[in-house]
């Protein structure tokens, strides 16, 4: 069955037909949520397939059969008062809820959080430069807490990296004990509303550039041109939010070996051109 998510989808019947998949699984799947709503297998047919609805309490209990998050719980909410609504203004007035949900996990710091532990001085000279995430980040590898080892790593000088590790230190995401440097914070995240969003990626937009050059098997770049429709344009954008969130995840419980940078662009082209 193909993976989607409660937030493919406008209307909970239909998600909840394709919960219960092909005829071949649709018994099993039917009959788990009615011992779950504690009702008949009928009584789900009836409202996947007919006229009947989920009150909320239903709709409640079924969240928690889904193992639904918070946001997962009210959107499907959402979707269940759309539904019963008896009048063409509350379904309107549901739909501008549903939208608002749908626009609001579109923007990236609201799906990932925003952990920012530096003063708005100390995050323009953070993002002035691609050197001083990557020295950043070196610290947490245990091979590389020197000055020397991150000079040699990342091919700068070490009066740079010096330069870098005293600024880490003095903002307070860095502690030095003797020679060696330690990570005091690993997330420093931006939003799409701070001035430095364009230098940082920027910065680290040119050096996937040059890495190009390299030609490292272990590096993977990729570079296309679609057509599509604006609905699954929207729904590509979610669907990488949240295969992004996994990705963090991963990164969280992985043993620090090697530096990696990670870019993500999925844009609009000749915006103004395409209405």
């Amino acid at each position: 069955m193909t993976q989607k998510s409660i937030f493919d989808f406008r209307d909970y019947k239909s998600y909840l037909a394709w919960r219960t998949g092909p005829r071949e699984r649709r018994m099993g799947e039917k009959a788990a949520m009615a011992r779950a709503l504690h009702v008949q297998p009928t009584y789900v047919t009836q409202v996947v397939h007919g006229a009947a609805h989920l009150s909320l309490e239903q709709a409640e209990c079924l969240s928690a059969h889904f193992g639904f998050s918070e946001e997962e719980s009210h959107y499907l909410m959402l979707l269940v008062l759309r539904g019963r609504a008896g009048t063409n203004s509350l379904r309107n007035y549901f739909d501008r809820q549903i939208d608002g949900v749908l626009q609001n996990r579109l923007v990236l710091t609201n799906r990932l959080g925003a952990p920012n532990r530096l003063s708005e001085e100390d995050r323009s000279v953070y993002y002035s430069s691609w050197c001083y995430a990557a020295v950043h980040m070196a610290l947490t590898i245990p091979a590389l807490r020197t000055r020397v080892a991150i000079a040699q790593n990342l091919q700068l000088t070490v009066k740079k990296v010096s330069e870098i590790l005293e600024f880490l230190e003095r903002a307070g995401i860095a502690k030095r004990n003797g020679d060696i440097y330690e990570p005091e914070a690993t997330e420093v995240r931006l939003g799409n509303s701070s001035h430095n969003i364009l230098k940082h990626h920027s910065n680290w937009r040119t050096q996937a550039a040059l890495s190009l050059d390299r030609e490292d098997i272990s590096d993977l770049h990729y570079s296309g041109v679609y057509s599509l429709s604006r609905a699954d344009a929207l729904r590509i954008k979610d669907k990488i939010l949240e295969e992004l969130k996994g990705t963090l995840q991963c990164v969280r419980d992985s043993k620090e070996e090697v530096l990696y940078a990670y870019t993500i662009d999925f844009f609009r082209v000749a915006p103004k051109a395409s209405r």
